[in-house]
C-alpha cells in the first residue's frame, strides 16, 4: 500500500529554472541475497548531499570584503589666527608654499598660517605616520606632540569598520532636498516623494509634468497618489515619462491634462505622492516610505583591517618634497596629497543571524560593511567649550539628493549645522593636547558597539510586488574645524566637507525573482513570512534560493562554505567625495628659496 503520507515535489515546482531530480530506486534483477544480522545495519552516506545539508541549514557568517579608495584631496585652507596651531600647520601638503614662505618672513619670522591640504594620512584607513616629529613623536620639548602615536591602532584613529542588516523603518524622519533649478522641498519620509509641478505639452499633447529631486520608479500605467486632490480626487493616472532629455525618465512623470481648471495644478505647486499599482485595492497596492534603520552586530575589535599585499589602485600616489625653506618650522619633508593603496577587511568573530528577520519582517538576505569616520586626530567635527556636539559640527547624515548638484557647488542647505535633523545619533568626545592646551579641543567620534543603530537608506515598500527599492543611497558627511584648520573659500553656517557612502552590501541570500501564492491546506511549506491577500484569498510570498543555485538570469549566491559557516566576499568601491573640485597639481620640487630668512 502507498505511503499516503509522503509527497514527491518535482524541483520545477521548488523553484521555476531548477531541474528534475530522478529520486526512483533502481532495483537490481539478481536473485542473490544475505541474511542481515541482528543490530547491524550499513548506510551509505552521501557526502555531497550532507555538505548540502549543512550548508543550507548553517546561519553563521564570516564577510570580508577589498576596499579600493576613491579619493580626491580637494578642499584647501588654512590653519587660522596669528599663533596657528603648529602640528597641523607643519604637516599640510602646501598649495602655495612661496607665498606663505615670503609672509612668515615678512613677519620677522614668527609662524603664520600656510595655505594648503591635510595630507592623505588623515584620510587613509591605516595610518602610516607614527614617527612624525612635533605631530605624532616628541619635538623639541617632552610636551611638543599632538598625538602619542600607537601603531597596533593605525587602523582605527580614521575610520571605524562593523558589521550591520537593516532591522526596522522609520516613518517619521524630516527630510529636505534641492534640485537643479533651485526648488527646496521639505517633507516626511512616509509622505512619499516630492515633485513640483511644470505645465508643458509633449508630442501635441497638454501634459502636467511632476518633477522630482530623486528617481521616482514610477512606469506608465502606474498610479501616483497626490497630498492633495482635484475635486475630490487625489489618485491619477501616469501617461508618460521625461520631457525628451536622456535620463530625465527616472526624474519626470506626466499626467494628461483632459483641461483641468483652477489652480491645483498651477506650474511651481509642490506636493509628495505615493506610488500605486491598482485604484481599486489601494489596501494592498500602495507603496510606503521609509528610512531603514540597521543594527550593528559587531564590535570594533572584531574588524582586521589590512593592506591587500602589493595591490594598488588605478590612481596614482600624489607625494611632494618641500625642502627646509618652504615649511614653516624649516624642516624638509615629503607630502602625500592622495595615496592608491587597496585594503582587505575581514572579522574575527561569527555573525549568526539564526532567529534574526530584516526590516520587513523576512529573513535576513543582506549584511552590510558599515564604515564609518571617526576622526580621532581631531580636524574634523568642532565641538562647544561643554563638549556639546550640537553647539558644533558633528557627523552628519544625509542623502545622495543632498549632494551637491553640481562640481564646484555650495553645500546643499540640509547640511547647515542650523538643521539639527541632519546630525547623526553617533557620541561624540573630545581631548586635550599639550601642544594645544586646554583651549582646544579635539573631538572625535566614540566607538559603537554590538547592538548600537545608525540610519540607512531611502526605501520604498510594496506588499503586492513584495519588493524593497532603493529610492536614494545614504552618505555622512564631515567638516573641517574652523578652529583648526579653516578652508578657503567655507561659509561660516555651511562649512563644505568631504561625502562618503556608510553602507555597502554583501548579499547573503537571494529572494526569488517571482511571486509564490496559495493557501496553506492546498500547498505545503509556505513559508511564516507569506503575507495573506484579502484580495486574492491567497498567501503570496517569494521564495528564498538555496545557497548554491544561480538562475538563468544570474539570481542567487553561491560562495564557500566550510566548517559550518559561510564566507561572502564583496569588491568595495569606496568612494571619499570632496565638496568641490579644487585641482592644484603643483608636483615640482622648488628651487631654493633665498630671501634672508634661510
Amino acid at each position: 500500500m502507498a505511503d499516503i503520507n509522503n509527497r514527491v515535489i518535482l524541483g520545477s515546482l521548488r523553484y521555476k529554472f531548477s531541474p528534475d531530480v530522478d529520486f526512483g530506486v533502481k532495483l537490481p534483477l539478481s536473485q542473490s541475497s544475505s541474511e542481515m544480522p541482528e543490530y547491524d545495519r550499513s548506510v551509505d552516506v552521501g557526502l555531497s548531499q550532507l555538505y548540502d545539508d549543512e550548508r543550507q541549514a548553517s546561519t553563521i557568517f564570516r564577510p570580508s570584503g577589498k576596499f579600493n579608495i576613491v579619493f580626491q584631496n580637494g578642499l584647501v585652507g588654512k590653519c587660522p589666527g596669528s599663533s596657528p596651531y603648529n602640528p597641523f600647520n607643519n604637516n599640510l601638503y602646501y598649495s602655495n608654499e612661496a607665498a606663505s614662505a615670503s609672509a612668515q618672513c615678512g613677519n620677522g619670522g614668527a609662524v603664520v598660517g600656510w595655505s594648503g591640504f591635510p595630507q592623505y594620512n588623515e584620510f587613509d584607513f591605516i595610518r602610516t605616520d607614527y614617527d612624525v616629529y612635533g605631530y605624532t613623536t616628541t619635538g623639541k620639548t617632552l610636551n611638543d606632540y599632538h598625538v602619542k602615536f600607537v601603531p597596533q591602532s593605525a587602523s582605527s584613529y580614521n575610520w571605524m569598520i562593523y558589521l550591520s542588516y537593516p532591522y526596522e523603518n522609520d516613518y517619521t524622519k524630516n527630510m529636505k532636498a534641492e534640485d537643479s533649478d533651485g526648488n527646496q522641498f521639505s517633507w516626511v519620509c512616509a509622505e512619499g516623494i516630492p515633485f513640483v509641478i511644470e505645465n508643458t505639452t509633449g508630442y501635441g499633447q497638454r501634459l502636467i509634468s511632476f518633477k522630482c529631486p530623486m528617481k521616482h520608479g514610477l512606469s506608465v500605467g502606474e498610479y501616483v497618489k497626490l497630498n492633495f486632490d482635484y475635486n475630490g480626487n487625489d489618485v491619477f493616472a501616469v501617461y508618460s515619462l521625461g520631457n525628451g532629455f536622456d535620463g530625465s525618465e527616472y526624474y519626470i512623470f506626466n499626467l494628461y491634462n483632459v483641461g483641468y481648471t483652477g489652480t491645483t495644478f498651477t506650474s511651481g505647486t509642490q506636493g509628495t505622492f505615493r506610488r500605486l499599482l491598482n485604484p481599486t485595492n489601494s489596501a494592498e497596492t500602495l507603496s510606503k516610505y521609509y528610512i531603514r534603520k540597521h543594527k550593528i552586530i559587531s564590535n570594533p575589535q572584531d574588524s582586521v583591517l589590512v593592506k591587500a599585499g602589493f595591490e594598488l589602485n588605478s590612481f596614482k600616489q600624489q607625494r611632494k618634497y618641500f625642502s627646509e625653506s618652504y615649511t614653516p618650522n624649516y624642516k624638509s619633508r615629503i607630502a602625500t596629497k592622495e595615496g592608491c593603496q587597496v585594503y582587505t577587511v575581514s572579522f574575527n568573530s561569527d555573525a549568526n543571524i539564526n532567529g534574526s528577520v530584516d526590516n520587513q519582517k523576512r529573513p535576513i538576505t543582506e549584511l552590510f560593511i558599515s564604515t564609518i569616520w571617526r576622526g580621532y586626530f581631531g580636524w574634523t567635527m568642532r565641538t562647544s567649550n561643554s563638549g556639546n556636539p550640537n553647539n558644533g559640527d558633528p557627523l552628519l547624515e544625509g542623502w545622495e539628493f543632498n549632494l551637491p548638484s553640481q562640481q564646484n557647488g555650495k553645500p546643499a542647505l540640509w547640511w547647515s549645522k542650523t538643521n539639527t535633523s541632519s546630525r547623526t545619533n553617533i557620541t561624540t568626545n573630545y581631548y586635550t593636547t599639550p601642544s594645544g592646551g586646554s583651549s582646544l579641543k579635539f573631538t572625535y567620534n566614540e566607538f559603537l558597539n554590538s547592538g548600537d543603530t545608525i540610519n540607512g537608506d531611502f526605501c520604498e515598500w510594496n506588499d503586492y510586488e513584495i519588493n524593497e527599492r532603493v529610492i536614494s543611497d545614504y552618505y555622512h558627511k564631515f567638516k573641517f574645524n574652523p578652529a583648526l584648520f579653516s578652508v578657503i573659500g567655507g561659509s561660516s553656517i555651511n562649512l563644505p566637507g568631504y561625502y562618503y557612502k556608510p553602507h555597502q552590501t554583501i548579499k547573503i541570500r537571494q529572494f526569488s525573482d517571482y511571486i509564490e501564492t496559495g493557501l496553506k491546506t492546498s500547498v505545503e511549506g509556505i513559508p511564516d513570512y507569506a503575507t495573506y491577500s484579502p484580495s486574492q484569498l491567497l498567501f503570496r510570498w517569494r521564495d528564498l534560493f538555496a545557497y548554491g543555485f544561480i538562475s538563468p538570469n544570474g539570481l542567487g549566491v553561491d560562495y564557500p562554505f566550510t566548517n559550518g559557516k559561510h564566507y561572502p566576499f564583496e569588491n568595495i568601491t569606496f568612494k571619499i567625495i570632496p565638496e568641490g573640485f579644487y585641482n592644484i597639481n603643483n608636483n615640482l620640487v622648488n628651487d631654493p628659496l633665498i630671501d634672508g630668512c634661510e
